[in-house]
């Protein structure tokens, strides 16, 4: 009986490329791909064996899934993948504060005082 296994190839914030292996024989028909998520289903029928779906919700969780026919009885594997988060960093001037050498040390109580006023506040 023929098996099939998925191969993670790249995941971004925005993209999910995968291949898969039949093992054990070969399928009679197309692969049969499908992309879920909340949102609703994509599904792909391909002669190859590698796909990518694009412009994906970042951090998200997705369900990928390949079906092949073989022998008259359907061959299924699947797998569970979230998309990366987007990380976004900057800096912040602050104009209004007097600085205080306190807030050098992450662990000050007045550092972490000013650090949930700030985040409140933006």
């Amino acid at each position: 009986p023929i098996t099939l296994s998925i191969q993670l190839e790249s995941v971004t914030s925005t993209k999910i490329q995968f291949s898969w292996k039949p093992q054990g024989g070969t399928g009679d028909s197309p692969y049969t791909v499908s992309l879920r998520g909340e949102s609703g289903e994509i599904k792909r029928i391909l002669n190859e064996t590698s796909t990518a779906f694009e412009g994906l919700l970042s951090d998200y969780q997705y369900q990928i899934s390949v079906d092949v026919s073989s022998c008259s009885q359907n061959v299924s594997a699947s797998l569970t993948v979230q998309t990366a988060a987007e990380v976004y960093s900057g800096t912040t001037r602050i104009t209004n504060k007097e600085f205080k050498t306190e807030y050098q040390n992450k662990s000050s109580q007045e550092f972490k005082d000013f650090e949930t006023k700030f985040v409140a506040e933006v």
